[in-house]
């Protein structure tokens, strides 16, 4: 029997302007995430908005066979959730959730996809490489987050601002993360790192938008550039952001610039 999920819903300010859109967050994660700043955002802008928790997260079924769920797990999970809703949404999806939403797109079509941040096609190892060379000792920290149960917690918050935030970022916003993540699937870690490139081929017929953080120490711009390359679009650098483009302190230009792009969509 499929795993009930969490499926937070957030209606818009005045009646809905196109599509819904939904949120699918990133590893170490939950729906939560976009709950503080993104979606009373664009609730405002008169968009319907809803974030998914993946299986394992949050107040979704599965932790206690977290590190069994793969990235199709995942995948059928995003599935599952697009197929009942009354009509197809627009999907903005984080990091992890950004390669979840890869995958999705090589069977489905949607009336627009949005990746902050995202996982490269390619999977994880350029990124774990290139944290090896310039920043060991954070990729050594968030080893160590995989490793410890519970959440990251207030003794972690330095490291977590230098992994995953800007220097300007809210100390509410970042100690949020430290109190609300969690462990990752050890397995779904291990599909994104080891990818065939040979099975990544370009995605068409969905409307894409792809940003990636300047400051971002876990996500590198040549991962941006291909994840852009397999949705067929250029690839866009907010250079203040980190990884957290949704909780750090620039998240409103982030918020601003899918603004922008969803006025571009047919209605």
């Amino acid at each position: 029997m499929p795993a009930k999920l969490e499926l937070l819903h957030s209606p818009a300010s005045g009646a809905p302007k196109g599509p819904p859109l939904l949120f699918v967050h990133g590893a170490f994660s939950g729906a939560w995430c976009w709950q503080r700043h993104f979606m009373p955002w664009f609730n405002a802008q008169g968009y319907d908005c809803l974030a998914l928790s993946l299986e394992g997260h949050a107040s979704s079924e599965g932790k206690f066979y977290l590190a069994a769920i793969s990235i199709q797990d995942y995948v059928d999970n995003l599935t599952r959730t697009i197929a009942a809703l009354e009509c197809a949404p627009i999907v903005i999806a984080h990091s992890m959730g950004g390669f979840v939403l890869q995958q999705y797109l090589t069977r489905h079509t949607l009336p627009g996809a949005a990746f902050l941040a995202s996982v490269s096609p390619l999977g994880l190892t350029a990124s774990a490489l290139n944290m090896l060379t310039y920043t060991p000792e954070l990729l050594l920290a968030l080893n160590r987050y995989q490793a410890s149960p519970g959440p990251m917690a207030s003794r972690y918050l330095a490291e977590i601002r230098a992994l995953l935030f800007s220097d300007t970022a809210q100390e509410e916003d970042v100690a949020l993360l430290a109190q609300r993540s969690q462990q990752e699937s050890q397995r779904a870690i291990m599909d994104m790192t080891l990818v065939n490139p040979l099975w990544q081929r370009r995605l068409h017929g969905t409307p894409a938008l792809v940003l990636g953080a300047g400051q971002d120490k876990i996500i590198t711009l040549s991962d941006v550039a291909s994840c852009a390359t397999r949705l067929g679009v250029d690839a866009e650098i907010l250079p203040e952001l980190a990884h957290m483009m949704m909780l750090d302190a620039g998240w409103e230009s982030v918020a601003q610039r899918i603004a922008r792009w969803l006025a571009t969509l047919a209605p």
